[in-house]
């Protein structure tokens, strides 16, 4: 289950994006997989969008918007599928730089983030990728996003 392979804009074959948070609880109980939910509060936000995250242990959270579909998908250092192109967490930022050369800091999010549709964040001082996210496309465009017609 958590060495899918994780598609930008897709999602996993587990889990694809737009999945539906109770077709996603489903999965998780049929299967016995145990999971944290949060909800997000967006009180400061100009549209409040609060948020629905679905965490299992250190592999993966599975983020929900207000109209219940997923829009993300964060993988953590003990989720052992890969992005298309290769890249995983535990893997060294700079190898992650030399596969996909559109990777660039984003002083902002403090992340690394792809022209292909992924995003990475490391530890500062080993250099380890420690999470991977993959999202919708509407996501790139906060107004479309905002409105969660999609």
């Amino acid at each position: 289950m958590f060495t899918d392979l994780a598609v930008p804009f897709v999602g996993t074959q587990t889990f694809p994006l737009y999945l539906s948070l109770t077709d996603a609880k489903a999965i998780l109980s049929n299967s016995g997989v145990p999971y944290q939910e949060e909800i997000w509060s967006s009180e400061s936000e100009t549209t409040p969008n609060p948020w629905t995250v679905l965490t299992i242990g250190e592999y993966l959270s599975l983020f929900f918007a207000k109209n219940e579909k997923m829009f993300k998908i964060v993988l953590w250092k003990n989720y052992s599928g890969s992005l298309p192109n290769g890249i995983q967490t535990g893997m060294n930022i700079k190898q992650a730089q030399s596969i996909d050369a559109s990777l660039v800091f984003d002083d902002w999010n403090e992340d690394y983030e792809s022209s292909a549709g992924y995003w990475l964040e490391d530890d500062v001082e080993s250099g380890e990728i420690i999470s991977i996210s993959i999202f919708i496309k509407e996501l790139l465009d906060e107004d479309l996003f905002d409105a969660c017609n999609w």
